[in-house]
């Protein structure tokens, strides 16, 4: 994908790492190659998208460009069943942390967008009962929705941000 985006455009902007998967197990009961495709994907998709982004980034016209990864607000909520997930996740929230200060001199921005419970495939398979106890436990009590994550995407990627990178924005009042 990366080498296609060279090819037509030569730059890139902005990269938004979107991709997850998780399993809700007991950590006991959760084998092994289960917990490394969920790091595969998690964290490891999300750490060599960045290594091939960067090298575009670098090219943009642009005055600061950003790296934005989702997380979700399992992190700080610490959610029985989600142990690898969320360590996923929180490895995610590190490589933030790393990479804002590492990409700093290139004027690249890295945060992330933490997110409550959403329409997803991946939630679709969660009981409505976990959904209604998820959703209570944030200030704003209501289902996350996809126009209520546009504004933070559109703001952390671009301009009006140039001067955040390092942080994670958790929606919802979920802290």
């Amino acid at each position: 994908m990366f080498r296609e985006v060279r090819h037509e455009h030569g730059y890139l902007d902005a990269l938004i790492n979107n991709a997850g998967t998780s399993t809700m197990n007991h950590f006991m009961t959760t084998p092994d190659e289960t917990a490394r495709r969920i790091f595969d994907l998690n964290f490891f998709g999300v750490l060599n998208s960045c290594r091939e982004a960067v090298k575009l980034l670098r090219k943009s016209r642009e005055p600061s460009t950003a790296i934005l990864n989702i997380s979700t607000v399992a992190v700080p909520w610490a959610l029985e069943g989600h142990l690898v997930y969320t360590a996923s996740k929180r490895a995610v929230e590190q490589l933030v942390w790393v990479m804002s200060k590492e990409l700093a001199g290139f004027d690249i921005r890295v945060n992330a967008l933490g997110l409550p419970p959403v329409r997803t495939v991946l939630t679709r398979t969660v009981s409505q009962s976990k959904i209604d106890a998820l959703v209570e436990r944030q200030a704003i009590r209501r289902m996350c929705t996809m126009p209520d994550i546009l504004g933070p995407v559109e703001f952390l990627i671009g301009r009006q941000s140039a001067f955040v990178t390092g942080e994670t924005v958790m929606l919802g009042g979920v802290r």
